[in-house]
């Protein structure tokens, strides 16, 4: 049986420049797999600068870290996602009703406890954390050193959507983004409450965005399109049209593809300048994707609906420390043009 046909489903568009750029940018010839890792989906993935390990999580599940061994949070429960600082030695865990805050390196541990569904988390260590929660149209934010210190004190509230709020992403120390069901994107300044613009243009739920730098941002909607956004001039600089299901992430790769995955597990690579799709992916026949984490090495990982982690690369040796005991975790694929 042909691996690599039952396994990827693979779609080329022919607005790339030939053999040569697939191989240098996008041939994940070699693909290795980290284990079960949960036993139900993995829901975020994120890689720590501390000695190349990932950050795991999954539905009621203890977050985990590791490489080729992975080990739980100690005093994590039943978090299904998790946010982190830019020093990324800050974890805010999240489940339905909790956030938990973790110091990687004292490993000190508490919590916050509310009554409302959280539905997005977004933080900016030393500033602020804003929350969006279920069947509230408003976003509530605390004072970092307040939250910090479990005090109910100078709790504010971002006041604009005509919906639920799906996904929030801070911008600076003092600006945010937010996505609703509202189809629009707000963009806000926390300092003084309020909403610098609305963006338009959507005609499904905002689930997604992610900025790509202090000035551009991305977003995914339930309309299956992707588009750029320009806080500055507040156009929509581009639109990406391709996936048949609504967006649960985008990424963005070091030489500034676009990466975004769908609700059904395909997951597409765009170039940016001409707005076209260079590369899709799937394995739905097996395992379909629920995640996936574009690594600063240009790695790919995936994380499956059945728990599993694994690493597309197109080096043969990836790190010695990726299954050198044993062999048979390693399986060679291609991603070439089928």
């Amino acid at each position: 049986m042909d691996l690599t046909k039952s396994l990827l489903r693979v779609d080329l568009n022919n607005e790339f420049n030939g053999d040569s750029d697939i191989d240098e940018k996008l041939n994940f010839s070699h693909q290795y797999c980290l284990g079960k890792v949960f036993s139900r989906r993995v829901t975020k993935i994120e890689e720590l600068e501390c000695n190349q390990k990932l950050l795991v999580s999954s539905y009621e599940s203890r977050i985990k870290i590791g490489w080729s061994k992975f080990d739980t949070i100690k005093g994590s429960h039943g978090h299904h996602y998790f946010v982190l600082n830019n020093k990324k030695d800050i974890i805010l865990a999240c489940d339905i009703y909790s956030i938990g805050i973790y110091f990687m390196e004292s490993k000190l541990h508490y919590h916050w406890y509310y009554t409302s569904k959280i539905k997005s988390v977004a933080f900016v260590e030393n500033f602020f954390v804003a929350i969006a929660f279920e069947n509230i149209n408003y976003i509530r934010f605390h004072f970092w050193e307040n939250f910090l210190l479990r005090k109910e004190k100078r709790i504010k509230c971002l006041v604009g959507h005509t919906s639920n709020i799906n996904i929030l992403s801070s911008v600076n120390n003092d600006h945010l983004i937010s996505g609703s069901d509202d189809s629009t994107i707000k963009y806000w300044k926390i300092s003084t409450l309020e909403c610098i613009q609305t963006f338009v243009g959507h005609r499904g739920f905002i689930t997604c965005l992610k900025l790509l730098s202090p000035k551009i941002f991305v977003s995914g909607s339930y309309d299956t399109t992707i588009k750029i956004w320009d806080l500055e001039s507040r156009l929509c600089l581009k639109t990406f049209v391709g996936h048949q299901n609504y967006l649960v992430d985008i990424q963005e790769t070091k030489n500034g593809q676009i990466v975004s995955l769908d609700c059904e597990g395909v997951l597409n690579f765009w170039n940016v300048k001409t707005g076209c799709r260079i590369l899709s992916l799937s394995d739905k026949q097996n395992d379909m994707w629920s995640c996936f984490r574009i690594l600063d090495s240009g790695e790919l990982v995936t994380g499956s609906v059945k728990g599993l982690i694994h690493i597309w690369s197109k080096e043969k040796n990836i790190r010695n420390n990726i299954c050198s005991d044993k062999e048979a975790k390693s399986k060679t694929k291609t991603c070439s043009i089928l």
